[in-house]
C-alpha cells in the first residue's frame, strides 16, 4: 500500500461484563482475568501500545498500513458498566495521544457521562437492533430489571452528544437477525442522520443463535436501499480477519473462517508488541475500506433498489477476491 491513511483503529474489548444478554453476542472469552482489574496493568498496556504504534522504528504495522494517527475503540461487553474505572482508562489513553471512540449499548450513556466525557471522543457507536420492545426482549437486549434502551433514548442521547461535542461522529450498529430482518429502520435512521449506520449479519463465531440466511440479509439491505448514503453492510466474510482486536485479558485475538472460536496471541505485557500481534492475519484491504473517512456529504440520499443491488454485488465480489 503506497497511500497513507488517517487512522489505525485498535478495538479494545475492555470487559466481558454487560447489563444485557444478547443471544448472538460474540464478545465471550470465558471471563478471563480482565487486565483492568490488575492494578495499573491496563494503563501499562496502553503505554506499551503507544510506544510501539506512535514510533516508526520496528513498527511492522505501519509498513503495510501507513497511518497518521491511532484510535483506541473501547468496546465490551459494556465498557460503561465499569464506571469510574472506565473513566480512568479513557483519560489515560487520551493523555498518551490516542484518539478515542466507544461502542456501547447506550444504557449507561447518562447525562452525567456525556457532559463530563463526551468531548473526549471522536466517535461513539451505539448498538441498536430494534424499535420493538418485544424484539429487544427476545434478543436479550434488556437488563435484569426489564429496562431497555429504546428509540426515544437513542434520539435523545444522540442529540445530547452532538450538543456537548459538535464534531463527534455518530455511528449506529444494527445486527440483522431472525427477529428483526423484516423491520424497517428508514424513519429512525433518517431522523438520526448518523455519520454511519453499520449493518452486520449475525456472526456464528461462538453460537448459531438467531442466524439469518444470506438471502434474508440481502433482502434487509434491499429494503433500506434509500439509506445508501450512510448504510455500510458487513456480511460474515467482511468481518473475518479484518479487525485489530484486544480481549479483556490483554491479548490480541482474531476470528477465523476456518475454525470455531478465537485464536489468541500472548499477553501484550509479557512479550514484544510484534510477538503479541503475530496471531493477527489482517486483511488490510478490508480493514482500510472499513475505516475510510466518510464523504463530506453525509446527508442520506435516495437511490433505486436496482442500483443498490448492483453496488452490493460488486462490493461482495471484490471482498471475496481480496481486492
Amino acid at each position: 500500500m503506497s497511500n497513507s491513511f488517517d487512522e489505525l483503529v485498535i478495538n479494545y474489548h475492555v470487559t466481558e461484563i454487560c447489563n444485557y444478554s444478547c443471544k448472538f453476542c460474540y464478545a465471550k472469552w470465558d471471563r478471563p482475568n480482565e487486565i483492568h482489574t490488575q492494578g495499573y496493568n491496563a494503563e501499562l498496556m496502553l503505554e506499551k501500545l503507544a510506544r510501539y504504534f506512535f514510533n516508526e522504528a520496528g513498527n511492522k504495522v505501519k509498513s503495510v498500513f501507513p497511518y497518521k494517527s491511532v484510535r483506541i475503540n473501547f468496546a465490551g461487553g459494556e465498557p460503561l458498566i465499569l464506571k469510574n474505572r472506565f473513566s480512568q482508562l479513557i483519560i489515560k489513553a487520551k493523555e498518551l495521544g490516542f484518539n478515542l471512540s466507544l461502542i456501547t449499548n447506550g444504557h449507561y450513556l447518562t447525562k452525567e457521562f456525556v457532559d463530563n466525557y463526551g468531548a473526549l471522543f471522536s466517535m461513539i457507536g451505539i448498538s441498536f437492533d430494534s424499535q420493538s420492545a418485544d424484539v429487544r426482549k427476545n434478543i436479550g437486549r434488556i437488563d435484569r430489571k426489564g429496562n431497555s434502551f429504546d428509540e426515544v433514548d437513542l434520539i435523545n442521547t444522540v442529540e445530547r452528544l452532538r450538543k456537548i461535542n459538535p464534531s463527534i461522529s455518530i455511528k449506529v450498529n444494527t445486527v440483522v437477525n431472525s427477529l428483526n430482518y423484516q423491520e424497517s429502520f428508514v424513519g429512525l435512521i433518517t431522523q438520526l442522520q448518523p455519520d454511519k449506520w453499520k449493518v452486520f449479519q449475525v456472526l456464528p463465531v461462538l453460537n448459531n443463535h438467531l442466524l439469518v440466511t444470506d438471502k434474508q440479509f440481502t433482502e434487509f439491505g434491499e429494503h433500506h436501499a434509500q439509506l445508501e448514503g450512510v448504510m455500510v453492510i458487513e456480511d460474515n466474510d467482511a468481518m473475518t480477519n479484518s479487525y485489530l482486536m484486544i480481549n479483556p485479558q490483554g491479548r490480541f485475538y482474531q476470528n477465523s473462517s476456518t475454525q470455531v472460536g478465537y485464536q489468541y496471541g500472548e499477553l501484550i505485557l509479557d512479550v514484544s508488541v510484534d510477538q503479541a500481534l503475530s496471531v493477527c492475519e489482517i486483511n488490510w484491504e478490508t480493514f482500510t475500506s472499513r475505516y475510510q473517512k466518510p464523504s463530506t456529504d453525509n446527508a442520506i440520499k435516495l437511490i433505486s433498489n436496482n442500483e443498490y443491488i448492483f453496488k452490493q454485488n460488486e462490493q461482495l465480489a471484490s471482498l471475496s477476491q481480496g481486492e
